[in-house]
């Protein structure tokens, strides 16, 4: 069982590297809610099944206000950081 982004103990730290999607990351962090997620998600697909090429997540949330750029480089960093220790095991 998880822990909701809200708890005392995930308050002001990375999470759970296990987790190694954008929109989650963000998510946990408290940057975007889950349905701020769900809603860009929606987009980007949308987008892709009107064949239009679909824009990553970040930019979405960017455009749409959900996020800084800021909240959304730390996401990436950390996405990065989980991805180079899946490599180095």
């Amino acid at each position: 069982m998880s822990k909701s982004p809200k708890s005392p103990e995930n308050q002001n730290s990375e999470p759970d590297l296990n987790r190694v999607l954008l929109g989650q990351i963000l998510v946990e962090l408290e940057c975007i809610t889950i349905y701020q997620l769900e809603e860009a998600l929606r987009i980007q697909s949308e987008d892709k099944e009107a064949g239009r090429e679909a824009k990553p997540l970040g930019q979405i949330l960017l455009e749409m206000g959900y996020c800084g750029p800021n909240q959304l480089i730390r996401a990436i960093q950390i996405q990065a950081k989980y991805r180079k220790a899946q490599n180095t095991q």
